[in-house]
């Protein structure tokens, strides 16, 4: 018994050294940051949060997407907040390099893997 536990442990610890020390790059639960994500606003988020998350974005990053001809700019009144809100959160957080914490927003803001580009309006 004592010799099959120690072969059982001598392959584990040659593969997970296999593994450590290969250039294959091994699966990962985990993003990386080469992969493209956007901030978006979480859909339970208040009005206010989102008003909040706009002015504070727009005011430290480009939301230019969001006014005049650029693609994402709607009325104030039409029920768009969410979208802009997110727009504006998304350049936010691509401009301070796609870290979780850049789309906190008091956690109203969530990370997406799936473009949430729509029509003429393009997420960065």
């Amino acid at each position: 018994m004592a010799s099959a536990t120690a072969s059982l442990l001598t392959c584990f610890f040659a593969l997970t050294f296999l593994m450590l020390h290969s250039n294959a790059a091994a699966p990962s639960l985990y993003h990386s940051q080469s992969s493209k994500t956007w901030c978006v606003a979480n859909p339970a988020a208040s009005e206010a949060a989102l008003r909040a998350n706009l002015e504070f974005a727009c005011s430290e990053s480009d939301c230019a997407a969001l006014q005049g001809t650029g693609g994402c700019s709607f009325p104030d009144d039409d029920g768009s907040l969410p979208t802009r809100a997110s727009v504006a959160m998304n350049a936010y957080y691509q401009a301070r390099g796609r870290n979780s914490w850049n789309c906190f927003f008091n956690g109203t803001g969530l990370i997406s893997i799936t473009d949430p580009s729509s029509g003429n309006c393009k997420y960065a």
